[in-house]
Parts: C-alpha cells; structure tokens; sequence
C-alpha cells in the first residue's frame, strides 16, 4: 500500500509541480504555488498516515495482545469498527478500529469512552484522544489555548487547511486538560531533575477571572435568555525554578507553573503534588517568596516539614516590592512635604530588616490618629513579616528578593486570555485552561504532551515479550 502511495507520488505529483513551478515564472504568485504544494504534500502525508495506521491496526499481533490488555481492564473485542480520525496535517481518514466493550449484560442506554461501555482500545494505545493523534490534539489546543477566543483559533486553523468546529476544539481543550489533570504534578515531569545544589525558588500569588454562572429559576416570559450571574475569582497560581550560588537562573531547568481556581489549602495541596516529584534533599536551599498575606505563610513550614526540608535550608521571603507598597500606605499618613525624606528613611530600615528601628521613627514623626493607624500597619504587617524582610542579608546570600516571576506568570498565563474583556469561564474551564496554559507558556508543553500520549511504551512494556517491531507494510 505504501509503495502504491510512493509511486503515484512521484509520477502525478512530480509533474503537477514542475507546471506550477514553470507557472511562477509567468505570473508571480508564489502564494499559489505555497498552498498547491502545502495541499499536495499534506495529501500523501494523510494517505501515508492512514496506511501504517491500517496496518498497525489490523496486525494479528497486535490484536491478540490488545486482547489480552483488554482482559486486563474488563473489556472484549467485539468487531472492528469504520470511522475517521484526525491525524496531524489536519486531514480526518477513514480506518476501521478494534472496538473494545465491557464484559456482562447490558443495562440500559449504551455509553462510550472511557466511563462507558465501549472504547478503541488500539487507538488509546497509539496516544490518540477524542480520535485525534497527539500531534493534532497539541497543535489545536494550542492554538485555542493562545488566542483570543475558539471563533479566531478555528480561523487560523482553516487557514492551515484543518476544517474543525468551534465545538470540536472545546472538545479537545477540554480532554486534554482532563487527561493532563488527572496525572497533574507528574506530568509535567521527565523524571531526570536534578536539583543536586541549587537553589529551589517558589513563588505564589493570586490573579483574577470572571465565571459564568447560570441564574436560578425560571425564565420570565418576557426574557430572551435567563442571564447569567459573573462573579470575580481569584485563581492563586505558583512557579519554581531553580538558581545556583550566585542567584542566576538556571536555564537548563524550564520552570515549573501551575494554578488552579480552589482555595487556599487546595493551592498548596497542588505545590506539594509537584514538589513530591523532586528530590529537594539534595537541593543547597528552598526559597518561598510572596506577598505579605497569611494565607501563604501559615501554610508554608509544614509543607515543607512533610517533605523532610530542614528549617537551615528553608527562606522565607516576602517580595520587597510589596513591602515597599505597605510602607506607603504609612508614609501617606505624613504632610506632603516630609514624605519624600521620609521614605528614603524608612526604606533603608526596611532594606536592612531594622523593622524595630522603622517603629521607633514612625513613632517620632506620627502624631494623633495617623500615629494609631502607622503603628497598626506597622504591627499587622512588618512586624509579623520581621524575619521575611531581611533584604539586606538575602541579597548577600544571593537569594532573591522580589516575585517577579510569579507576576509575570499571573499576567502571562491568566491576565492575556482568562482574564481579558467581555470572558468568563465555567469553572471546569477555566481549571484546565490554567493548567493547560501554565504547561505551555512555562515551555514543559513537549514534556507534559510525551507523558500524556505516551501509552505505546508503556503498553510495550507490559507485553509478556516484547516481540514485536511493528512495520508497516510495503506491498
């Protein structure tokens, strides 16, 4: 079959493009002649797709042995099934498909997937979802996961030559980012991080999205549409990454980010998730840096306690910006024409962590209710963060003193595209396009797309014998 393919390749094809080729020479539209040869290779490269999906499909070999995975996991072959798939020039080709359904009686209305009564269990093994290749899946997801919206994904996508609906990227968002989340933390992993005396830096903060949420009741007769309430969120995302003694990044390890729309333990249950795949034994330090709220400290010792990090090699920072915003607020309570001296004061007791020092001048210069209200910021908010503003011996330490990086990660992965005019969310939705956009703008998106459609080795490996080397036929 492959070598019919070939052969008619090279005889039709061949001179297809040497007459369109002779074409340009005459009328200069070199974007005519892109899309005819675009058009053409993406057409061998389909029909060359669907044979070896063919011949690895229908192989006696490799249906016994999807057979005996199949007993595995309570389900039998029940027939080969005709129906199209997406493989990644974007094209659907037609194969037939071993069907796969529970054993026992059937109750009911049938269901399919992979809760349900049936599955292309050959399929699930070659890494396809929602009878998409991985190759194609990515590269829809992607596309709707950095534009604007499903309606401009789907334009630039028919321009490539892949006819998709809006509903069917939807779809494949939303497989994906179940598929992804359900092995969240190790999937994001190769399994090779070496954290052997670097420096682990998590940072964590909050940003905010708008959801989608059906009114209750029943619609009034002179309504078109029932609405829809649209509450603000905060969704807290994190980063990591790693820096060496000097306090430079090290490239070599892509950071790490994630976020999710639970609340404040759920965030931190996620953190430990990925940190239980590191070995942060062997890492010199671990650096917590945020903002000055509660949440994020009270949480942070036994987070890293249950992972065996002692109290030596822990720093908890609070981010010098945000400190440097508080201190402000207390500046703001002085007449105009002292706040400049002042700050320039204040700021260098806060750089050298004398947060007693800074209490004894603010008491100086405030008098009345602007001393009651400086004192309590100074109590609520400095004092408490004494041992987390030392900026002075962090930098001598080359430890970091600002979250830039989670900043940055808020306005990348959240700001641009969840949070953007006129868009709200279903909270499912917005749960996996934050973790969708966290793997691919943090540049792990070919390590979480390998691990996700990975299920060949994996099924190889537990074949009794490792007997195949699957080719595709020739004749």
């Amino acid at each position: 079959m492959l070598e019919t393919i070939l052969n008619h390749f090279a005889t039709h094809v061949k001179e297809k493009i040497a007459k369109a080729a002779n074409e340009l020479q005459e009328t200069y539209d070199f974007q005519a002649l892109e899309e005819m040869v675009s058009e053409l290779m993406d057409t061998v490269a389909s029909d060359i797709l669907q044979a070896c999906l063919t011949n690895v499909l229908e192989d006696r070999d490799v249906l016994a042995d999807l057979k005996r995975q199949g007993a595995e996991q309570g389900v039998k072959f029940h027939g080969f099934r005709s129906i199209d798939v997406y493989v990644y020039t974007g094209r659907r080709v037609k194969i037939k498909s071993p069907w796969f359904v529970k054993k026992g009686k059937k109750h009911g209305r049938k269901k399919h997937g992979p809760n349900g009564r049936g599955a292309h269990l050959g399929l699930d093994v070659l890494g396809f979802l929602s009878r998409g290749s991985g190759k194609f899946v990515s590269w829809v997801t992607r596309m709707a996961i950095l534009m604007p919206s499903y309606e401009i994904a789907n334009e630039t996508l028919q321009e490539r030559g892949v006819s998709v609906s809006v509903n069917t990227i939807r779809r494949y968002c939303r497989e994906l980012g179940r598929v992804g989340i359900a092995r969240r933390g190790e999937v994001s992993f190769t399994g090779q991080e070496d954290l052997t005396g670097a420096t682990l830096v998590i940072e964590v903060d909050g940003g905010r999205l708008r959801l989608r949420e059906k009114k209750r009741g029943r619609r009034k007769a002179q309504q078109k549409r029932q609405g829809y309430h649209a509450p603000w969120k905060e969704p807290k995302l994190f980063t990591m990454y790693l820096e060496d003694a000097q306090g430079q990044i090290l490239q070599e390890f892509p950071p790490i980010h994630d976020a999710t729309m639970g609340d404040d333990d759920e965030v931190f249950a996620l953190m430990a998730q990925y940190l239980d795949q590191l070995d942060l034994s062997v890492a010199e330090r671990v650096v917590v840096c945020g903002d000055g709220a509660r949440w994020i400290w009270r949480r942070v010792d036994s987070l890293m306690n249950d992972r065996g990090v002692s109290p030596d090699k822990l720093f908890q920072i609070v981010d010098y910006t945000h400190a440097k915003q508080n201190l402000q607020k207390i500046v703001d309570l002085l007449p105009l024409n002292r706040q400049k001296r002042m700050m320039k004061k204040w700021k260098a007791f806060l750089f050298q962590g004398n947060i007693t020092g800074l209490g004894h001048s603010i008491t100086s210069v405030l008098q009345g209710n602007a001393l009651k209200k400086g004192l309590k910021k100074w109590n609520d908010y400095f004092v408490r963060n004494a041992q987390r503003m030392q900026y002075q011996d962090f930098q001598a330490q080359h430890l970091p003193c600002g979250s830039g990086h989670v900043e940055s990660a808020i306005r990348r992965v959240i700001n641009l595209r969840l949070k953007a005019p006129g868009t709200f969310w279903t909270q499912d939705m917005a749960e996996y396009f934050l973790f969708l956009r966290s793997q691919l703008l943090s540049g792990r998106w070919p390590i979480f797309m390998k691990n996700v459609t990975r299920r060949a080795a994996s099924f190889v490996e537990a074949l009794p014998d490792a007997h195949h080397d699957i080719a595709p036929s020739t004749s």
